[in-house]
Parts: C-alpha cells; structure tokens; sequence
C-alpha cells in the first residue's frame, strides 16, 4: 500500500515539476529548444527530492568501500576464545546530508583483551523527502540499494579463522 502512495505522490510532484519547468520555458520561442529545456528543468526538480541522498550515497558507498573490510591476523586468531566490542557503536558520520552511522566490532582475547580482529560496518538513512513521507518504517533510502554494509560473510569470521566466540 505505500508503495502506491509513493507512485501517487511522485505522479503529482512530476505533474507540478512539468508545469514550473513549462512556466519557465515559456518565453524561450524555438519549440524544440522550449520542449528541451522544459525536460530539463523537470528533471532537475524531481532530483532536488533527492539529491540528500545522491550525495550521501555517495559519501556511504565510498566509506564502505574504504573502511567495511576485515582486519585479521589469521595466526593470532586460530584457537583462541574470544569477546565482541562494539566500540563505537552507531555514532553519527559528521557532514553528511543524510544519517550516516558508524559502529566497529572489535574482536578481544577473552583472557589478555589482546585485539584480534576487527572490522567497520555502516548504515545509512533516507533522505528528507523519505522522512517527509513517512512511508517507510526503517526511513531506507529510495536511491540506495542496500542501506548497510560490512565485509562480506562477516557472519562466518570465527569459523573462517578458527576462534570461539564468548559471552
């Protein structure tokens, strides 16, 4: 059902956005030129609903691509037990337009508190027009694809390397 809101919304802004952009356009006296630059303008006012998100996107995907990797020691790690540190835990990215959050799983020697392993992982949230809506519980991102990331199979890393996990 709020995927038909969403389509609805949209219809009716890309019908508002036509007319602005016609308004505007309408002096200009080649047809072709008028028709050009009408498309254009409506163009650029259906991405301004969402250029939070292009450029915060882009902001994520070059974080993840960067930070969200596995910092491991293979031989430090096998047999050992081991603790789970999240330090930090979702703290805000600063200047983003949208919420970035940071959170680092850090893997401790359950015994020493020796560092082992550890990896950064992201979430991001929808932009403004999202939120606006109201629409999406979790506020995702229209633009974005998946709204977190972490090294792949992160899930496996203790089998992977050969450590246990405690509580």
């Amino acid at each position: 059902m709020s995927g038909l809101f969403l389509l609805a919304v949209l219809a009716i802004l890309s019908f508002m956005a036509i007319l602005v952009a016609r308004r505007i356009a309408r002096p200009i006296r080649n047809t072709w030129l008028r028709m050009g630059a009408t498309a254009l303008l409506t163009v650029v006012f259906m991405t301004l609903l969402v250029v939070d998100e292009l450029i915060g996107g882009y902001q994520f995907s070059q974080l993840c691509r960067k930070n969200a990797v596995l910092r491991i020691d293979p031989e430090k790690a096998r047999g050992r037990t081991v603790t789970v540190v999240n330090d930090p835990l979702n703290t805000v990215v600063p200047w983003s337009p949208v919420r970035i959050y940071h959170s680092r799983l850090n893997f401790r020697d359950a015994k020493t508190n020796e560092p082992i392993a550890d990896y950064d992982w992201y979430t991001i949230r929808g932009g403004w027009f999202i939120r606006l809506l109201g629409i999406s519980e979790g506020n995702a991102p229209l633009t974005i694809g998946r709204p977190g990331c972490s090294p792949p199979n992160s899930g496996t890393i203790p089998q992977r390397y050969g450590f246990t996990l405690s509580n």
